[in-house]
């Protein structure tokens, strides 16, 4: 919970500093900003696009602000954002770049994943996820890349549905990757740093939504 409220305030602040850079136009700090479509998950079978659903990218030298608003969510379920940046997208074997790219591939594209945000739904079945990536290293990273390329790299948010809130595992489930999953339902192809990131539990957790920013080189 601590973790979100900060990551919560840092991204509140980056945004007004990036909107007040816009709306200036300075050149004293070169914003790139990019839209996605939030499409279901493809492991959830046919992909469609999420009805309300939006997603953007603001991008410096400094780093990565996704903001991440959507709909179609469990009440009483923890939700938390997983960002991969991938920062050699020349280098997947895929375009977009897919998830072998991300996980298999990552010699060669340098692709790392790491925690965007984690909340818990209410009645309304929506809520928005914020989270700044600074460049360099990131927090409890699947791999060792960091963010390297923030301006070129290709930027996936995906978000991962714990299931019903466990009152004991609260904190973990909101905060780590596979808090409150059973182990059957962690991705074989997952590497060990993921499949370690939390407290399990009998959840049956699912890659529900993700959205692909792919910015102009």
């Amino acid at each position: 919970m601590y973790r979100r409220l900060i990551f919560v305030v840092i991204a509140l602040c980056v945004m007004v500093m990036l909107t007040t850079s816009l709306s200036a136009q300075t050149d004293m700090v070169s914003v790139q900003h990019t839209s996605a479509v939030v499409r279901s998950h493809p492991s959830q079978g046919d992909v469609r696009d999420i009805a309300g659903a939006q997603a953007e990218l603001f991008a410096t030298e400094d780093g990565l602000m996704v903001h991440f608003q959507t709909t179609e969510l469990e009440e009483g379920h923890v939700y938390t954002l997983w960002v991969a940046i991938v920062n050699n997208p020349e280098n997947c074997q895929a375009t977009p770049c897919a998830a072998p790219d991300v996980l298999t591939n990552d010699n060669n594209t340098n692709a790392e994943v790491t925690y965007g945000d984690g909340i818990l739904v209410g009645p309304d079945h929506r809520m928005e996820f914020s989270a700044f990536l600074p460049a360099g290293d990131v927090n409890e990273p699947w791999f060792t890349y960091g963010v390297t390329n923030p301006l070129g790299a290709q930027v996936h948010a995906v978000i991962n549905d714990h299931g019903p809130l466990i009152p004991e595992l609260a904190t973990s489930m909101l905060n780590s990757y596979r808090g409150g999953c059973a182990d059957e339902s962690i991705p074989p192809p997952f590497p060990d740093s993921a499949k370690a990131d939390g407290e399990p539990g009998l959840n049956t957790c699912r890659l529900i939504q993700v959205a692909i920013f792919q910015q102009e080189q």
